[in-house]
């Protein structure tokens, strides 16, 4: 993964890959109510919506000012917003999202807490992220609505520089176990604490 400019890294494609996937599954959500719950221990879609806000937020001004205090954006207010109010924001900052990272302004190098983070494993993050509260939120609204095998594949690889025991219980729940057999997604997932109901 080298130190170019962020808008000419190949993780770009991983990050709209998963904001289209993300997309299907909001649409589904617009006539869900808020208080359903969702994959995401205690939280309702109302919450996870805000969260997702919240995250799409973060990245794009880390797009902006090259860097960021934490990745790990916190659960805001979401104040009268309501569920079809929050999907409206969420298509809106995607958008902005994906063209300040494909912008010339974007840096190769990111300060993330102090640290310094290629622009390729930022990107990854965030797609990671995206497609997975993509999924719950699929769960939370009843849509079958499974990650497609290449992107999970693709996220799959980048996971062992993403996840770590550190982001446990806070970020991801006790990996799930699959089998031999399983598929990328459900491996995908499971490693990051969801199960794959069977049909």
């Amino acid at each position: 993964m080298s130190a170019a400019p962020a808008g000419t890294l190949p993780e770009l494609a991983l990050l709209e890959r998963a904001v289209g996937y993300t997309r299907v599954a909001l649409v589904g959500a617009l006539d869900v109510p808020g208080e359903v719950p969702t994959p995401c221990a205690g939280w309702t879609l109302d919450d996870l919506l805000t969260h997702m806000n919240a995250s799409l937020r973060t990245l794009d001004q880390a797009a902006m000012v090259g860097g960021i205090a934490l990745f790990d954006p916190p659960a805001s207010s979401r104040g009268d917003l309501g569920v079809r109010d929050q999907v409206r924001l969420l298509t809106t900052r995607a958008c902005s999202l994906l063209e300040s990272w494909l912008g010339g302004d974007a840096p190769p190098i990111f300060r993330v807490g102090g640290s310094e983070l290629q622009a390729g494993l930022l990107a990854s993050a965030g797609a990671l992220e995206i497609t997975v509260h993509g999924w719950d939120v699929a769960q939370a609204c009843r849509l079958r609505h499974p990650i497609p095998t290449a992107l999970a594949e693709d996220l799959l690889s980048y996971a062992p520089l993403l996840v770590s025991e550190a982001d446990r219980p806070h970020r991801f729940g006790p990996p799930v176990p699959t089998g031999a057999d399983a598929h990328p997604d459900e491996e995908l997932l499971g490693l990051l604490g969801r199960r794959v109901a069977t049909p």
